[in-house]
């Protein structure tokens, strides 16, 4: 079994790092310049807008969003929630808040005793958003990755760093973001200081989607709908599997016209080769008409990009976009069809932590929401 995961894990690595490549050297173009293995862009990309394509790639995203919103406002559900934590919000969640806080106001001031560490807030504001989530977690189901699975809570921290920087990789091939006051330093300190912000993006996702999983109203609507019985077919592996790469090998030769499928492609293959292997997925439960995971862990994602773009508006060290076609009306420093990006990014880091640690470390729907009474669904069709 560890053979096959190594082996697996090593085929997603060169396909990512290689395919990109290849479609350079197949469309003769020249290669990104200054490419490196651990990128961290300093110039910006093209940015343009074109009105035509963002009205065609608003009604798309509105399109695929319409059915989700249609079917949560028409399941009302009605629970009794009881709290199984006899002790409410935790202490250590108070101090993850309090933390939170006073990393917050270091991150947007610039005090002059603060000056050298200025650059580094970032991971201080994660880390207390990791422990509050947990924290509020706890306080409604008596659990929480942090307390009760905190030796897969830390796998996850050196998994995202290694996770994150393979997109820093690949946006050199699309220019779709840059990083703004980064201050000279030692490489070999940057990237230890870079490593260690990235590390908590992994985390971050996966403790949010726990606690939003143990909301009842937002799972049930979505528990029993259509049922996509192919999902878990191996044709329907090798298809997503083929098309992730057709993607990545277009990046290299389109960037600037098929940037967003940086984000789905990598899904792509990876969800491919586990179905292939016949390990389940996060699309498996589609098979019996269960949405939750899809939706809860798209929203996890859209969540947590709130606050990353809220944080990042007006820290020192912090990103900005270079978006083709679409770059207009930005929330923080993102233009505002960005923000879709962050769903398919939501199932992509739960599978990136099923590919990698495997399922076992990471099945929160077996506990989550426990504490909750039945849930009645008094209107909303079943299918």
């Amino acid at each position: 079994m560890f053979s096959t995961k190594l082996i697996c894990s090593s085929i997603l690595i060169l396909l990512l790092l290689g395919l990109p490549l290849l479609g350079i050297v197949l469309s003769g173009q020249a290669l990104p310049h200054n490419l490196t293995l651990l990128p961290i862009p300093l110039q910006s990309g093209d940015a343009s807008l074109s009105w035509p394509i963002f009205g065609l790639l608003a009604l798309l995203i509105s399109g695929t969003l319409t059915p989700f919103l249609w079917r949560y406002g028409k399941t009302r559900c009605h629970s009794t929630f009881k709290s199984a934590s006899d002790e409410g919000f935790p202490w250590w969640g108070w101090m993850g808040v309090g933390w939170t806080a006073f990393a917050w106001i270091l991150a947007w001031t610039r005090f002059s005793w603060f000056q050298e560490w200025q650059p580094h807030t970032f991971p201080l504001l994660w880390f207390g958003y990791i422990v509050v989530i947990n924290a509020l977690l706890f306080s409604r189901t008596g659990r929480c990755l942090l307390i009760h699975q905190p030796k897969a809570l830390f796998k996850l921290f050196f998994l995202s760093a290694t996770f994150w920087w393979m997109f820093e990789y690949l946006n050199q091939f699309v220019q779709n973001w840059h990083y703004v006051g980064m201050t000279e330093a030692h490489p070999l300190l940057r990237f230890s200081w870079t490593t260690i912000a990235f590390s908590t993006v992994l985390p971050a996702v996966l403790s949010t989607y726990d606690y939003l999983f143990s909301f009842m109203r937002l799972k049930t609507p979505f528990e029993n709908w259509y049922a996509i019985s192919m999902v878990n077919s191996p044709r329907t592996g090798w298809l997503m599997f083929s098309l992730g790469c057709f993607g990545l090998l277009m990046i290299g030769i389109w960037p600037t016209l098929l940037y967003s499928l940086l984000w789905v492609s990598p899904l792509l293959i990876m969800l491919g080769i586990q179905i292939m292997r016949r390990v389940p997925t996060i699309l498996s439960p589609l098979a019996k008409g269960n949405w939750s995971p899809v939706v809860l862990s798209a929203l996890a994602a859209l969540v947590c990009g709130g606050f990353w773009e809220m944080w990042n508006a007006h820290s020192l060290v912090h990103w900005e976009y270079s978006i083709p076609y679409v770059h207009t009306l930005q929330i923080g420093e993102m233009p505002i069809l960005g923000y879709a990006g962050y769903l398919p990014f939501g199932l992509e880091c739960l599978t990136v932590a099923a590919f990698f640690l495997g399922n076992q470390n990471f099945r929160s729907e077996t506990y989550a929401g426990n504490s909750s009474m039945p849930v009645k669904v008094v209107s909303g069709r079943s299918s």
